[in-house]
């Protein structure tokens, strides 16, 4: 049976592994790029900072609200199906924003963006780590959130010029076309592929669907649920405040942006070292020495005066703050891997992390004005440090696990 359900993974993953990998570079790219747009749009339609503010803000709770409806919604259509409808959503979304002069009008748009946006991680996670060899699946989810970036950085960046030679209305347009052009594509894609007869030997085994509460009955699951929670708090605006922390060491504010080249190098390669190195020498392990040196590097980026020594802080911290992505991811999949109910699995994660994400800017900002800007940096270093508690608990128990089955 094993061989089988690695048989049918071999033949079906290989074309969905291409298609998944190029809607996550438009779903990051996209997601990225209707950020970008929120200047030209409240240059152009005067809005304040509190009304974009607003607009940032959907997109960023949809990943809390959606995140149970996703798992549903997967089990019951397929991943790739949901995946494809979300692109067509956020394709729509940039079309009417790009007609859009109504301030109202623009809520209901990016709540339309952020429903596409916020189902895609995680079961596009989900969607891995049932393809992939428990072996393998390190590397696959470090290669995979990497693969992300290439949106972020190509899609993202040419919006900036668009809008400038053709103004942001053309260009959104001009971005909901080709998200909708790609959607189609990938529509008709899936037909073809379900209108192909499938043999009758290539059917995976069915996995036993579960509660959201049976799920949570798993001890080790729990815990990689809360260090993910702990890492998205302590990882998630590490970039936003670092800006802040660099003028106050009296960097000159033409360089900063040689440090978020910097810090952006370090996330691409952190995730698919990080990745690769889980598949050597486990999820755990990795998580809990890259939280360690998270924290450690926080404080030292803190307390340095040191030009160079700031450098190498913000390359390390790129490759940390975000290479605990896959290996968390790893540390869900291996969590749940007796029952296979992945979707709910990650949903569940990608709730609990979404919160982190979003309740990190505010308890920052709010320490950094009272505080001072280093404190928030030593509030994100004991973070990563408390990240790294539940993943020595589930390193002790999945050591006795494994010594009482020997």
């Amino acid at each position: 049976m094993i061989h089988r359900f690695k048989s049918y993974v071999s033949k079906t993953a290989s074309g969905d592994f291409f298609h998944l990998n190029v809607l996550h570079i438009l779903n990051d790219g996209f997601a990225a790029s209707l950020i970008l747009l929120l200047p030209f749009i409240a240059q152009s339609q005067g809005l304040n900072l509190t009304q974009v503010g607003f607009l940032g803000t959907i997109l960023n709770v949809a990943g809390i609200v959606l995140a149970f409806p996703a798992a549903y919604l997967a089990t019951r259509f397929g991943g790739l199906k949901v995946l494809v409808a979300a692109a067509f959503l956020y394709g729509l979304a940039f079309l009417a924003t790009g007609i859009s002069d109504a301030f109202l009008t623009l809520l209901l748009l990016f709540s339309i963006a952020g429903i596409g946006f916020g189902v895609f991680h995680p079961i596009a996670f989900a969607l891995i780590a049932k393809w992939t060899p428990k072996e393998r699946r390190g590397r696959a989810m470090g290669d995979f959130t990497a693969i992300g970036d290439v949106g972020r950085i190509g899609i993202a960046a040419a919006l900036s010029f668009l809008a400038v030679a053709l103004g942001w209305q053309q260009t959104a347009v001009l971005y909901a076309v080709a998200a909708l052009i790609a959607a189609t594509f990938f529509y008709r894609y899936l037909f073809s592929k379900a209108a192909r007869p499938k043999p009758q030997q290539e059917q995976p085994a069915s996995v036993e669907q579960l509660s959201f509460l049976q799920v949570l009955k798993n001890k080790r699951y729990i815990l990689t649920v809360c260090s993910a929670g702990f890492d998205g708090f302590a990882s998630a605006s590490l970039f936003v405040f670092l800006p802040f922390l660099l003028l106050k060491r009296h960097v000159d504010p033409a360089l900063l942006g040689s440090f978020t080249a910097a810090f952006f190098v370090g996330t691409f390669f952190g995730k698919a070292l990080l990745g690769r190195f889980v598949d050597k020498l486990g999820s755990i392990k990795v998580f809990i020495v890259a939280e360690l040196l998270m924290a450690l590097f926080i404080y030292l980026l803190a307390t340095a005066t040191a030009l160079p020594l700031i450098i190498l802080c913000s390359i390390v911290l790129g490759v940390f703050t975000k290479g605990t992505v896959p290996v968390l991811q790893a540390m869900v999949s291996e969590s749940v891997e007796h029952h296979g109910n992945f979707e709910k699995a990650f949903s569940i994660e990608s709730f609990v992390s979404s919160i982190g994400i979003t309740l990190a800017p505010v308890v920052l900002g709010f320490t950094s004005d009272q505080f001072g800007i280093e404190k928030a940096f030593y509030v994100m270093a004991c973070s990563a440090l408390l990240a790294s508690i539940p993943a020595m608990l589930f390193f002790i128990t999945a050591h006795r696990k494994r010594s009482a089955s020997l």
